[in-house]
């Protein structure tokens, strides 16, 4: 066992509102001490696979899970560890039948600006892996305490995600795991509740800079 730092929440320009390449996630990733990340595009695993791809080609010292976020008719959720891609707008527990082959998390469930699964959290607490309980791009920080408060009361996992876009959110958030570092043994421990926290919100200027993000690519 040792102790890993992780970031499951990472947007690269195969997001929509991203514009990080696959190098550029990885330089900033293992500049801020990262040992392992997700790309978590929104609908695509492209970004993931291309990212893990060339870690694992460089033989880099961090390792790349793919995930993507999938927007649902109910709002998003994260799913890693599975290359398919999963259809978007379907409802949330078709969604969710298609992800039980990876690891859910629902990403920022109570901010109420970003399409968060909170109002819905109680019909589908028992498929959920994780819950992101501290996001950085959470403006109004009792989101992140209200998802906090949740995944404590219902016994849920709680972890940390940057939720980057641009190179300089990268390392904002993360959580601090007691674990060997492999898949399976990350997911098994995640359940088991060895988390510590860490994380800081990065304002408005991300969200303003993804507002115009037509500029940067």
């Amino acid at each position: 066992m040792e102790k890993i730092k992780l970031d499951f929440h990472i947007h690269s320009l195969h997001s929509p509102d991203g514009n990080m390449k696959p190098m550029e996630i990885l330089e900033n990733a293992i500049a801020n001490n990262l040992d392992v990340i997700s790309v978590t595009d929104h609908n695509s695993t492209k970004g993931g696979i291309e990212t893990r791809n060339l870690a694992e080609k460089k033989d880099m010292p961090i390792k790349v899970i793919v995930g993507q976020e999938i927007i649902t008719n109910s709002g998003e959720i994260i799913v890693l560890n599975m290359e398919e891609e999963i259809p978007k707008y379907l409802t949330l527990e078709e969604t969710l039948s298609y992800g039980k082959k990876g690891f859910i998390i629902a990403p920022h469930p109570f901010d109420k600006f970003r399409k968060g699964i909170g109002h819905v959290m109680d019909s589908i607490k028992d498929e959920v892996d994780a819950i992101e309980v501290f996001n950085s791009r959470t403006i109004i920080s009792n989101h992140n305490k209200l998802a906090k408060t949740y995944a404590k009361t219902n016994n849920i996992p709680g972890i940390a995600g940057s939720d980057s876009h641009f190179a300089e959110e990268l390392g904002s958030s993360y959580f601090i795991l007691d674990s060997k570092n492999s898949v399976n043994s990350i997911f098994k421990n995640i359940k088991e509740g060895k988390i510590s926290i860490y994380g800081r919100q990065t304002g408005i200027k991300p969200h303003l800079k993804t507002s115009m993000i037509h500029f940067f690519k």
